[in-house]
């Protein structure tokens, strides 16, 4: 796995100077560290193996539910090994885990993994007038309650992973 700090720092736990830096300027957290542990204890698992070919991108704590990028080769593996490595995580680090690809989703495919189980009625691109652009999702006001934290927080988020600010919008359905 493809890791932005050295291999031997995160198994070990004693960071090089080089990786403490990152760390420190805020580049990579403590999380970031915890999480590539677990990462690269599975991926000699052979359920796992398709992490040896994957990149790790970030991790975020999302209110109850933590969610983990990782960037992995095209058609590399389905939907269900990504389901198990979320369940084995969740067993490691006793919180709910969502694990999403970084690279082979759209942004619609990115939200909606981020937000269920609400509902994404639509995510719409708004071009605003100085040339940048950024993402409106659409959920239903009854599903509003089934977002994994507080609206302003679920945005945040989906800003960060997407690089292009998202807002969501309620509608009545």
């Amino acid at each position: 796995m493809k890791i932005p700090l050295d291999h031997l720092c995160v198994r070990s736990g004693v960071l090089c100077p080089r990786c403490e830096s990152l760390v420190r300027s805020g580049i990579v957290t403590e999380l970031d560290v915890e999480v590539m542990r677990l990462l690269l204890k599975a991926e000699g698992m052979p359920d796992f193996r398709f992490l040896r070919d994957s990149e790790y991108v970030r991790s975020a704590n999302l209110g109850s539910v933590l969610v983990v990028q990782i960037s992995m080769p095209p058609n590399a593996v389905d939907s269900r090994a990504l389901l198990k490595l979320s369940r084995h995580l969740e067993g490691q680090l006793n919180v709910r885990v969502r694990v999403v690809d970084a690279r082979n989703s759209s942004a619609k495919d990115l939200v909606r993994n981020v937000i269920q189980p609400a509902r994404v009625l639509g995510v719409n691109t708004l071009w605003l007038p100085d040339g940048s652009m950024e993402y409106v999702v659409r959920i239903p006001r009854s599903d509003i309650k089934h977002l994994p934290a507080p609206q302003e927080d679920v945005e945040h988020l989906l800003s960060q992973m997407v690089g292009v600010n998202v807002r969501i919008r309620v509608v009545e359905s």
